[in-house]
């Protein structure tokens, strides 16, 4: 091989640098991890962050770790931390009468800047803000036991969100989703869980639920005027049947009517033919009979109302349980149609919900963005 050609083998400068940081990096968080102090108790942060299907990705704790952890989220990967601590400390300077009045211990702002952009020094709240800023994101701190801190870099309402961990009072850590190995750049997004959310979802409920009320009656209306049908709650059990299909519906109800015709007329026939059978006239009152011969035609005529006077009793005696009868299924139907109701309207909301979940989910996947639930988060 020619010296030109290894020199072309041999990697850049750039490249070197980078693999050495790494290695760096490697060595210290696995002294940081073996000195670590073991204060969080059982599951820890750790275990809190895996109720929201979310890990930590430990970053070394080389005094280097903020820089690292939001490099991470907003790139994939921590190595470019150098670059991410000089513009902010840039941005500071650039900005400084908002930065100067926070620098602590009464230590100038020019050395306070001048240490931050060193190598291995650690950083606060301030190059938090800074950084936040400078990138246009907001940053979300997760701490054990405690509700989230948000640093707004920006009004927007679609900014993206840098997820980091607080940990040990004074170490910081990136935050993923559990199953994220990548090296892409992490997409989380809060979803504030609060009251103004509940009472949205219990007013969208209500709307859906007078929604269904009235598709109910429109259809029961549209059956009705189609058939000349006035019983609703027999509408209602047909459209339950025939799954809100109107023109079934039609159809079944004619049928209906058409039998229930047909089964009049044949009664109407058969009272017809079986009346003088079950109260013939006596010959004693035929037109030529004893009755008539000695009382007159008189006395005949005014023995019909008498007789009936007796079958309207007979028959109302008949047809008095009738009456019990039909308001005990009128309550039975009302019930009937009650429940119908409940299982129509728990079948529309739940395949309304189950088209906004679909939504939901569509969206998410397109947007590939893992929501964050909390209830609580304190904005800076």
């Amino acid at each position: 091989m020619s010296r030109k050609q290894a020199a072309k083998a041999r990697p850049g400068k750039a490249e070197t640098e980078r693999k050495r940081d790494e290695r760096a990096a490697r060595r210290a968080l696995a002294r940081e991890r073996r000195n670590r102090p073991q204060a969080e108790g059982e599951g820890g942060l750790a275990g809190q962050l895996q109720a929201l299907g979310l890990r930590l990705r430990e970053v070394p704790g080389d005094g280097n770790c903020l820089f690292r952890a939001l490099g991470d989220q907003l790139e994939g990967h921590s190595r470019d931390h150098l670059k991410h601590r000089q513009e902010t400390v840039d941005y500071m300077i650039k900005q400084r009468e908002d930065f100067e009045p926070f620098v602590e211990d009464d230590v100038p702002f020019e050395k306070h800047v001048a240490n931050l952009a060193q190598p291995g020094t650690f950083a606060g709240n301030d190059a938090i803000v800074a950084f936040a800023k400078n990138n246009q994101v907001n940053v979300v701190i997760h701490q054990l036991n405690a509700p989230l801190w948000q640093i707004r870099g920006t009004d927007k309402s679609n900014a993206r969100e840098l997820h980091i961990a607080y940990r040990y009072g004074e170490h910081y850590d990136s935050v993923r989703k559990i199953n994220d190995n990548s090296e892409a750049p992490a997409r989380l997004q809060t979803e504030m869980l609060c009251r103004n959310e509940c009472n949205k979802k219990e007013k969208e409920e209500a709307e859906s639920e007078e929604e269904v009320q009235d598709e109910i009656e429109d259809a029961v209306q549209k059956v009705r005027n189609a058939t000349g049908c006035l019983d609703a709650d027999l509408i209602i059990r047909i459209l339950e049947t025939e799954d809100y299909n109107i023109e079934s519906a039609i159809f079944v109800v004619c049928q209906i009517n058409e039998v229930k015709r047909l089964h009049a007329e044949k009664a109407q026939e058969a009272q017809e033919i079986n009346l003088p059978k079950l109260h013939p006239r006596p010959a004693l009152w035929e037109e030529n009979g004893s009755g008539t011969r000695i009382f007159g035609s008189q006395e005949m005529e005014n023995n019909k109302p008498q007789m009936s006077s007796l079958e309207e009793n007979q028959a109302s005696k008949k047809q008095a349980p009738k009456v019990s009868n039909r308001q005990e299924k009128k309550q039975q139907r009302l019930e009937k149609k009650r429940r119908q109701e409940d299982r129509h309207r728990q079948k529309v909301l739940g395949s309304k919900s189950n088209l906004s979940d679909n939504n939901k989910n569509a969206m998410e996947s397109e947007s590939q963005v893992t929501l964050v639930k909390t209830i609580a988060a304190l904005n800076i």
